[in-house]
């Protein structure tokens, strides 16, 4: 009954291939695997973007960005140093990064050694 079923929808291609496919003759066997998307470290997508641009998120490194840069880079539309508080914060606690932004009004001091 179910072959009859599917002899109906597919005709008689079933019968083909398993004649191809005997003992005594030789056949090309088709493998088709699954195609799996690339697997990111980062799930968040500004530290994709942080991460390709300023390489490798790890513990103890310091990314310096001016903060109309970062709102180009990261596209956030509001321009203000309190639209990256989140990253920052999630950066120091999670992957023990500092992100320092600076604007022309909180002005970076840096030391000199």
């Amino acid at each position: 009954m179910l072959t009859t079923i599917l002899t109906r929808l597919f005709g008689n291609e079933l019968g083909r291939k398993t004649e191809e496919m005997k003992p005594g003759k030789q056949g090309v066997e088709i493998i088709i695997q699954p195609v799996e998307p690339k697997k990111t470290r980062y799930n968040d997508p500004d530290l994709i973007i942080l991460a390709a641009n300023f390489g490798e998120l790890e513990a103890g490194k310091v990314i310096t960005i001016e903060l109309n840069e970062a709102a180009r880079l990261l596209g956030r539309k509001r321009i203000r140093l309190d639209a990256f508080s989140g990253l920052i914060k999630k950066l120091h606690n999670d992957y023990g990064v500092e992100l320092k932004i600076y604007s022309r009004r909180t002005k970076l001091n840096e030391r000199k050694d």
